[in-house]
């Protein structure tokens, strides 16, 4: 019987003829030791190659900048705003307010530096020392002892030996609550008196602005004509037209800013900071990815300031523009147009419409 041999198989004893740790060529193989050291180092390499990746990818990745909401303008006052922002504090008379806050907190300060004195005078050592001495006395005279324990009792419970922080900083708040509410029925008083005052001032700064255009015209140059141009021209009366134009815009822009703060003053109020009443700020703007609607419609939007500043006419059509734009710009607009055309400057008797609009 015949048996059949196949290369590709080896033969049984194959199996018994190779050396550990050889291959079939005889090749050295490595142990496991060396096996999981490169495992492991393969391993390394790979979570290395994988970090500079995801790092790379965050270098290269730039967060969206927060949309950017430019401060709320400030608060004018009265007393940057020329002739007509002295008349309006003429009206209204806060130093009259101002100058209760302070009486009243100077008779809290003097009273609580009364009680702080009285207690360190008259403590409770020295009021037992002065009894014992009283009934001493009165015992080497054969004397009866006068009351002794009882008045000190009695003295113990009812002394006054500081003053509670809750009652004067109650105290504080309330007068501080009590200035800023009568400063504001101040403003409300005489806010008809405001708007007359307000009005006519308007009234003369338009009359001037348009004394001053139509002179302009007459010399051939615009309201918007520059030194050079004036001079040049050789008009006698231009220079002066240019003076009283820059002098009424100077006054439109006090009369804008007194509106601006009668707006300010009905729509959040007054408040003390530091002993001193003042307007309430408009609020801090705010952003930030957790920012709500909300927060971003009460504190972010246009404030009394900007919508009066938006309102200078009655029923107008003006541009929207015009809005963010000076004084000059806006007289500019208004004698561009015709006498008919015109429309008539607001006062501060629309505010409280206005600025409830606005809220």
């Amino acid at each position: 019987m015949s048996t059949s041999f196949d290369p590709a198989v080896p033969p049984p004893e194959a199996a018994f003829t190779r050396k550990r740790g050889h291959d079939d060529a005889g090749t050295a193989m490595p142990d496991r030791a060396a096996m999981k050291r490169m495992n492991e180092a393969t391993a390394a390499r790979n979570s290395d190659a994988r970090m500079a990746r995801e790092t790379a990818s965050a270098r290269a990745f730039v967060p969206p900048t927060p949309r950017s909401v430019p401060p709320h303008p400030p608060t004018p006052k009265l007393a940057d705003a020329g002739d007509i922002g002295q008349q309006v504090a003429e009206l209204v008379r806060l130093d009259r307010v101002a100058g209760a806050l302070s009486r009243a907190t100077a008779r809290i300060d003097e009273e609580a530096r009364e009680i702080t004195a009285a207690a360190e005078r008259d403590n409770l050592r020295a009021r037992i020392a002065e009894a014992a001495d009283a009934a001493l006395d009165a015992a080497e005279r054969k004397e009866k002892a006068p009351p002794t324990l009882l008045p000190i009792l009695q003295w113990d419970r009812d002394r006054i030996d500081h003053t509670p922080v809750v009652i004067e900083k109650g105290l504080r708040t309330t007068i501080d609550n009590g200035v800023c509410n009568r400063a504001l029925a101040a403003v409300h008083g005489v806010l008809d008196e405001i708007d007359a005052a307000v009005l006519a001032e308007a009234d003369r700064v338009l009359a001037g602005v348009s004394q001053a255009h139509e002179r302009l015209k007459l010399a051939g140059l615009s309201v918007g004509a520059t030194p050079e141009e004036v001079i040049d021209n050789g008009d006698d009366g231009a220079l002066s037209a240019v003076r009283l134009w820059r002098s009424s815009v100077s006054r439109w822009e006090n009369v804008q800013a007194v509106r601006q703060w009668v707006a300010s003053v009905l729509d959040r109020g007054f408040e003390i900071r530091d002993g001193v009443l003042r307007v309430v700020p408009p609020p801090r703007v705010r952003s930030g990815s957790f920012l709500t609607d909300e927060e971003a419609r009460k504190a972010n939007s246009p404030q009394a300031e900007a919508r009066t500043q938006g309102s200078q006419w009655e029923a107008s059509t003006a541009p929207g523009c015009l809005s963010d734009t000076g004084s000059h710009e806006v007289l500019r607009w208004w004698v561009g147009l015709s006498e008919g055309q015109r429309p008539r400057p607001l006062g501060v008797a629309d505010l409280d419409r206005t600025v409830r609009k606005g809220k």
